[in-house]
């Protein structure tokens, strides 16, 4: 999906050279590729006797998905937990901590609109 996030549309053969670094064969990744088809991840136009590949979601709403799930699975929806986790684990920058804080503060913000 990145591939086609960066630039589309793409071949699969497109896609085989963008991740050449990768080992990835064209046999699979036009598995990969019909399997997003499928899912509604991404789209196909022809093109002659070629298939160009766009995505269907956005990168953005992809990981806002990916990460609900990894949230509800692991936290079991706990974001408390979570945050104390990578919190725990990580010593946080100056930099993080103030991004950190400027995040919670306009949630915290966007809570009180709500509440009036």
């Amino acid at each position: 999906m990145e591939v086609l996030w960066q630039e589309s549309p793409l071949t699969s053969t497109d896609v085989v050279a963008r991740l050449s670094s990768q080992d990835w064969n064209e046999k699979t990744v036009k598995t990969f590729l019909n399997r997003l088809v499928k899912k509604q991840a991404v789209a196909f136009t022809r093109d002659g006797r070629r298939y160009l590949y766009s995505p269907l979601i956005s990168q953005d709403k992809v990981l806002k998905q990916e990460s609900r799930g990894f949230l509800n699975k692991v936290f079991n929806g706990d974001m408390k937990a979570l945050l104390a986790t990578f919190v725990d684990d990580k010593k946080l920058s100056e930099r993080e901590l103030h991004y950190l804080r400027s995040l919670l503060d306009q949630q915290s913000d966007t809570s009180d609109e709500g509440e009036q």
